[in-house]
Parts: structure tokens; sequence; C-alpha cells
């Protein structure tokens, strides 16, 4: 018996392949036309083209923002905070003198913002406001949209209260110095005898007697001298009571006692 031939074979088998690759192109050939030169099938194509070149045009973009990602955090500490408001007219409690901050974003557009606003303050704004306790967004000024801020506290109770005014009389207290005598001097003459102080209610109705504090230490010779004395408010206590005084200064005029 004869045996196969092995290189017919071979041929036989590469002549089948080739015949199902012809058939294979020559049917996508077939789709390939009636995709194109179909209306509908063209703007698919199209849509699909726009979008690879897109994608090839801003892939340094996208590989930027994805992999070279320049953001950098700075942490400014404490920033003193600003109360836009009459503070004539209203006492504000509630809002602290100063607030922690961190800045986020390019690094240069955080040195910009922080040349431009050298003296950079967190702004309480309460500018809409009256009487009464309100919660309130404090806020970096003129903070431009490419950075983010972080503030602590971010949010705060104001309470505003209004101010009033009331006329107090004022009494001299004498201070001396080392190796002086309150007896030495005779009661000092004040220019003015009545202050006008404006407060809260509260802080009015706590004040039990105003001193204009005559310091003569420096008071060493001649009969007598004017000096500036310190006008300050105090509690039936003896505490220092921190209001508005006008005038915050009396013209004294301070005499020794005769010394026979």
């Amino acid at each position: 018996m004869a045996k196969p031939n092995k290189d017919n074979s071979s041929a036989g088998f590469l002549d089948r392949f080739l015949e199902v690759l012809y058939s294979f192109f020559r049917r996508f050939n077939k789709l390939f036309d009636r995709v194109v030169f179909n209306k509908a099938g063209s703007l698919i194509i199209s849509l699909i083209a726009s979008l690879v070149i897109c994608i090839a045009i801003d892939y340094q973009d996208i590989r930027i923002e994805l992999f070279n990602d320049t953001t950098t955090v700075v942490d400014l500490g404490n920033v003193n905070t600003e109360i836009n408001l009459d503070q004539n007219k209203y006492e504000v409690s509630g809002i602290p003198s100063s607030v922690q901050v961190t800045l986020s974003g390019e690094e240069t557009d955080i040195e910009v913002y922080q040349k431009q606003h050298p003296n950079l303050t967190v702004k309480a704004d309460l500018s809409q406001y009256k009487e009464g306790s309100y919660i309130i967004d404090l806020a970096l000024e003129d903070l431009p949209s490419t950075i983010q801020a972080s503030i602590s506290p971010e949010t705060v109770t104001a309470t505003i209260t209004s101010k009033r005014t009331r006329v107090f009389s004022v009494a001299p207290e004498i201070l001396i110095g080392a190796g002086q005598k309150a007896s030495d001097f005779k009661t000092p003459t004040l220019a003015v005898n009545s202050v006008t102080i404006r407060a809260t209610a509260d802080e009015l109705n706590a004040i039990r007697f105003v001193r204009a504090i005559v310091d003569v230490s420096g008071f060493t010779s001649g009969n007598s001298a004017k000096v500036n004395a310190n006008v300050v408010a105090y509690d039936a206590d003896g505490n220092r009571v921190q209001v508005e005084i006008d005038p915050t200064t009396i013209e004294a005029t301070v005499e020794r006692e005769d010394t026979e």
C-alpha cells in the first residue's frame, strides 16, 4: 500500500487556509463598502474617528492631570479675623481673634495670592445683621477659584448687641511711686468731672465707679504740675470694665501739701 504524500497534505492545508482568509476579507470588504457608502454608517465612522483624534491630541494634557499633579498645601497657621460691622454702634462676641488656615492649589497660584495679600485676614461679614445671634461663615478675602481654603473654625455663632451711651461722674485717684505718700499731695483737680461711656446695657449696668488715674510718681520737685490722667471704669469688685470712654484722658492739676 502506498503511503500518503506529506507535502501534498501540507499544500492542501495551506490552500484551504488561504481560501478561508480570502473569504473573510471579501465579506469584510462588502460590509465595509455597505457602511462607508451608507449615510448613517459614514456618520458613525466619522464620529469614532473624531473621538480617536481628540483623545490623541489631548493625551498630553490628560497625562499631566493624572500623573503630574502639582497641587501643594500651605499651612498659614493663625490668621487674624476682621469683623465687617459698625463697631461704634454694636458689640460682637463669639468670633475668635484668629483662626487656623490652610491653602491648597497650584503652588504658583498660592504664591501670587500671598504676594497680593501680604496682610491676609479672614472676614466675618456682619454688615447685613442687626441685634441678635447668627451662625455665619468665615471666609478669606478675594480668594480665587483656583485655590481652596480650609478654615478652622469655618462657622461660628456671632452675637450682636447694640451699644448705648451714658454719662458718668469721674473722681481722681492718685498713683504714687516708691518713697512717696498719698498724704504728700492735695486732691488733684480735674479739667472735667464727667465722661461719656459707650457700651452694651449689661456693661453699663456693671459699672460702679469711674476714676481718673493721676500718676504722681514722676513728681519730684516743684509745688504743682499738670498731668494727663487715664480714665478707667470699674465694677463692684474693683475689676476694670473694658468699655469705650470719651474722653480717654483728662488733664489733672497736682499740688503738694504745704510742708512747714
